[in-house]
């Protein structure tokens, strides 16, 4: 029969086993109150008079249904069991209480209370109906000494007769508590083989292996995946310990797990390795926990094969390895590249010098003056882009130290106009110096800032049309201090600016289209800037020039740090 939610306590929903028995003794004590109820209205129609033996009988049956209310209000069936078992002993004590007293016929009932009671399957239940009980038959036994019973309710009723009746009537319904006993045991006999059955099945079938160890190790239970983890069978596994399948490499560090798994009564994990039958290795973890009381205490051991994850973490470190190899290997090239390019990069400059400024008297050719012109620019570009490279693969290393003190920004604006002259004049770019002198100090780095600023402005410079004019500004707050740069070039797109700041990243759709360089001019600026715990940030549209800020902390005392 399907139990509606409502019929139970909300503490027992969704518990099907729990809801039937619940509402089965809900159900028995509502009908028992009812028909108590019924009754006594019935006799006093039939009879035409109702006393007091009748009315407290029939009130005591009619009371039965209050364990049931009591039980579907409150969801405590060890506590609905003792409210029937009182119920049920005061009825007894008062039919006793004017049949007689201990004579009375329905004595032997008060027999039953306890046997009701040990339905609940809570001892204290069964203990409180006996206690019960023996007050009942002790308040009779007294009155009957003194002779303080109410006259008998039984007149011309062959006293034998009434007392067969009773007793045979207490057998019945005794017998029938023992068949509902024997019933609630096999259900549990049925429902913990079922739950047996499936705990079984699934630890069988578990890829893990689930083991029952004593305080000193040894297995008590073991599943069926030992085979495969542990090439043993469990009934070999059973009386040995996991250290003595592992062998003497691991045996210390699985002691240690088990002795610490007892000591903290929590967990414990332990990794060790076993050899195959073909030669190879199996990875295996185990993770520990205690259970049980602490006069009845064992350890639940769940072991997994890791091998995959060692594996994996084995690669891992032989990746890390190589890249960290590589990049030792990346910073010896790049040493032994800057050697190599500047020298004869110095030599080419130097020549291309000598011929230009004829230093050994005249050029017959006009056109030699030319080439030497191209051949000192064409050094000095190279010699640019490797600087550059250089400079970013230091940043990236992380070898980059900064000096920072009490900074002028004026002098560093300043330095980069007059070394980016040359470039300006050539492209005849005009470059316009606003930033004054009472600018307050920052906390920079000199050298990295000015490396910072002649980066932006010489890509300002070159991105800068004919008769174009760059603008240096400055200002301040109560906590940074800024340079701007300003052109009027043809701006970058939105989407662009994130990637133009990546090392590498140039702008040009072409390689015809695209400016010389190494293309690690913003992102080495904003390294620098940010190393000294600067801000650096872009501001452009697409054919309204480009405006870039680099700010620093601004100085409130005489400070020097490193960062």
């Amino acid at each position: 029969m399907q139990i509606a939610d409502w019929q139970v306590h909300l503490s027992v929903r969704g518990r099907p086993r729990q809801m039937r028995r619940h509402a089965s003794f809900i159900r028995q004590h509502l009908i028992g109150g009812a028909m108590g109820l019924a009754g006594g209205v019935l006799f006093a129609v039939v009879t035409g008079s109702i006393d007091l033996f009748a009315v407290g009988a029939f009130a005591l049956l009619g009371a039965t249904a209050l364990p049931g209310l009591f039980l579907r209000a409150t969801g405590q069936l060890a506590a609905s069991y003792a409210l029937s078992s009182t119920f049920f002993a005061i009825l007894v004590g008062w039919l006793c209480l004017w049949t007689g007293g201990v004579d009375s016929p329905a004595i032997f009932w008060l027999a039953i209370v306890p046997m009701e009671a040990a339905l609940s399957a809570n001892r204290r239940s069964a203990i409180t109906a006996a206690a019960i009980s023996s007050i009942v038959f002790s308040c009779l036994v007294w009155m009957s000494l003194a002779s303080s019973l109410p006259p008998a309710h039984l007149p011309g009723i062959d006293p034998f007769l009434t007392r067969m009746v009773s007793i045979v009537a207490a057998i019945v319904y005794a017998c029938a508590l023992a068949m509902r006993t024997q019933e609630a045991y096999q259900r549990a006999e049925d429902a913990a083989d079922s739950e047996e059955a499936r705990y079984r099945m699934v630890a069988d079938n578990a890829s893990d292996l689930i083991t029952r160890h004593s305080i000193d190790g040894t297995v008590l239970f073991a599943t069926p995946a030992s085979r495969r983890l542990l090439n043993v069978s469990p009934d070999k596994l059973i009386g040995s310990r996991l250290s003595d399948v592992a062998g003497s490499t691991y045996a210390e560090a699985i002691t240690d797990a088990f002795t610490n798994a007892l000591r903290q009564g929590g967990e414990a994990t332990v990794e060790f390795a076993v050899s195959n039958a073909d030669g190879t290795t199996r990875y295996l973890e185990t993770r520990l926990r205690a259970t049980g009381t602490a006069v009845d205490i064992s350890l639940i051991a769940v072991t997994r094969d890791i091998t995959d994850r060692q594996e994996a973490h084995v690669v891992m470190e032989e990746a890390r390895d190589m890249a960290e190899s590589a990049s030792r290997t990346k910073s010896a090239f790049l040493r032994s590249m800057s050697h190599e390019l500047r020298t004869p990069l110095n030599s080419i400059i130097g020549f291309a010098q000598v011929i230009r400024d004829q230093s050994f008297g005249p050029i017959g050719n006009g056109r030699y003056s030319d080439y030497a012109d191209m051949i000192g620019d064409s050094g000095k570009t190279l010699l640019r882009i490797v600087t550059d490279v250089l400079r970013m693969s230091e940043i990236e290393a992380g070898n980059v130290e900064m000096d920072v003190e009490e900074t002028r920004l004026l002098p560093i604006a300043d330095g980069a106009v007059r070394t980016l002259e040359p470039q300006a004049r050539h492209g005849r770019v005009v470059v316009i110096n606003h930033v004054s002198d009472d600018l307050p100090l920052a906390l920079a780095d000199a050298r990295a800032a000015g490396q910072a600023v002649n980066g932006i402005l010489a890509n300002a410079i070159q991105y800068s049309a004919l008769g174009e004019s760059i603008e240096i500004e400055a200002g301040s707050d109560e906590l940074s201090v800024w340079l701007e740069i300003k052109d009027n070039g043809p701006g970058i797109p939105a989407h662009e600016i994130d990637r133009l700041m990546r090392p590498f990243e140039r702008t040009g759709g072409s390689l015809e289209g695209r400016p010389s360089g190494a293309g690690v001019g913003l992102a080495i600026a904003k390294a620098l800037t940010e190393l000294q715990r600067g801000g650096f940030s872009i501001r452009s549209q697409e054919g309204e020039g480009t405006t870039v800020r680099l700010a620093f902390p601004r100085a409130r005392m005489a400070t020097r740090r490193s960062a």
